[in-house]
């Protein structure tokens, strides 16, 4: 078996690109029968190019992850990836517009995006459960196939070690989710704490996300129209989130202030909208309780010099990109330890994917052996049941240590000369028919039957 991956990114293609390949494959049914076009294609000899494949396309990236057979790895990659360039872009179109990754390469590269060390937020946790979502509509296409579910499975497993051993994913990147955990660090638990939003932009939209998911139950939204801060709701949030948001009279937002634990500014105004004679006596009101105040406006519109008061925490959009700009130096840093994680996956399942190939000699042998034993035993033993469990306890024991060294020869470069041994001093026939491919599949399917194993999706 073999693995190849064909496909185009945001590092690779403009959006134009990304677009015309994506629109083609907008809907689950353009993806499945893309893939059967894919399943299709035959080879000179007449037998099929590819064995199963996995579609991943996302608004950065489009992919297709194919397994192939070993026999069909000479020239038919690039015919396959002409097929699919000519596919989205028209005959006569350039294929250079396509990647393409070989085995090592290949799974290399499948780890790398899992592991989001390849996204434009290197860290960023969408891209994994967008790889779960191809690999189980593929699953559901029955376009998969016991070898990817293998690599689909090491390379879910990859990238949770990525993100569990290294702190790629631990630091905020994003002005809004960097927000959010400033104010954790500042409260610990924000569950009761009550937030006021000033202002309905795009990015106080993202931050009201962030703290609804960190379980926030009140928060405040006053905008100079009120009939659009009731849009901004209507538009962006789901009917569960609504419950915990209030919008209030843009004149009456100070009566707010003193409830308010966490105030994000966003308005717009060429002024300042909170000042320092302003917060004096709230914070008196709140006897000296913390309050937090974001302002990523800018102009800013909150007077810096609130900052100077005890017990007020005051960030704008420059103190939280300081701190993004840290943290992606971070991350940058955390991917030089990701990526020695993943050789060491990568150098596993490759590996593992070697010691198929033992498959069939081992096979063979043991045929070769229990119908040796069959043949001495026979007169001997008379009862089927008896004898066929004193023949498979034998042929384990006899060739136990053969079993590991034909393994591990398929691993050394040097150790096909002792296959050719082993195989001439055996006899051993491949092609016999119950020691071929029939054998070879039955071996490798024996963990899934039904050659399917889905992943579960946790957002």
């Amino acid at each position: 078996m073999d693995i190849l991956i064909i496909g185009l990114s945001h590092k690779t293609a403009e959006i134009s690109n990304r677009e015309v390949v994506s629109k083609k494959l907008i809907t689950s049914e353009l993806r499945y029968g893309f893939s059967k076009e894919l399943l299709d294609l035959k080879g000179e000899n007449g037998r099929n190019l590819i064995n199963g494949i996995v579609v991943l396309t996302t608004c950065n990236r489009t992919e297709f992850i194919m397994d192939l057979p070993s026999c069909a790895v000479k020239g038919e990659p690039h015919f396959i990836r002409g097929f699919i360039a000519e596919y989205f872009f028209g005959a006569g179109c350039r294929d250079s517009l396509l990647y393409v990754y070989l085995n090592n390469d290949a799974v290399r590269h499948l780890f790398i995006v899992a592991s989001s060390l390849d996204s434009m937020v290197i860290g960023e946790p969408q891209i994994l459960g967008q790889i779960k979502e191809a690999y189980n509509e593929a699953c559901d296409f029955k376009t998969t196939g016991q070898f990817l579910n293998r690599l689909f499975h090491k390379t879910f497993n990859c990238a949770k070690t990525v993100r569990t051993e290294t702190k790629i994913a631990s630091s905020p990147v994003s002005v809004s989710y960097a927000a959010v955990e400033l104010s954790k660090k500042i409260f610990n638990s924000l569950g009761e704490k009550k937030v006021l939003l000033l202002g309905s932009g795009e990015m106080g939209k993202l931050t009201v996300k962030h703290f609804l998911k960190c379980g926030v139950q009140n928060i405040y939204i006053a905008n100079r129209t009120k009939e659009k801060a009731h849009q901004f709701i209507e538009d962006a949030f789901g009917l569960n989130e609504k419950e915990c948001l209030s919008v209030i009279d843009f004149s009456e937002y100070y009566k707010f202030l003193p409830q308010s634990d966490i105030v994000l500014c966003s308005t717009g105004a060429k002024d300042y909208v909170l000042k320092y004679d302003d917060i004096i006596p709230i914070i008196k009101i709140r006897k000296q309780r913390p309050l937090f105040l974001i302002d990523i406006s800018v102009p800013r519109n909150i007077d810096p010099e609130i900052n100077k008061i005890s017990n007020v925490y005051l960030f704008d959009i420059d103190d939280i990109g300081k701190m993004i700009e840290d943290n992606v130096e971070i991350r940058r840093q955390e991917a030089d330890a990701a990526r020695e994680l993943i050789e060491i996956n990568v150098k596993e399942f490759m590996n593992w994917k070697e010691s198929l190939n033992a498959v069939p000699v081992i096979i063979s042998l043991r045929n070769k052996v229990k119908n040796i034993l069959e043949t001495e035993l026979s007169e001997y033993i008379g009862e089927k049941k008896e004898k066929d469990l004193i023949i498979n306890s034998l042929t384990n024991k006899i060739l136990h240590e053969p079993t590991m060294l034909i393994k591990k020869a398929y691993l050394n470069p040097g150790g096909l000369n002792l296959i050719e041994m082993i195989k001439s001093l055996f006899n051993l026939d491949l092609e016999d028919k119950n020691t071929g491919r029939q054998d070879n599949g039955e071996y490798r399917n024996s963990e899934k039957q039904d050659g399917r194993s889905r992943i579960k999706i946790i957002k």
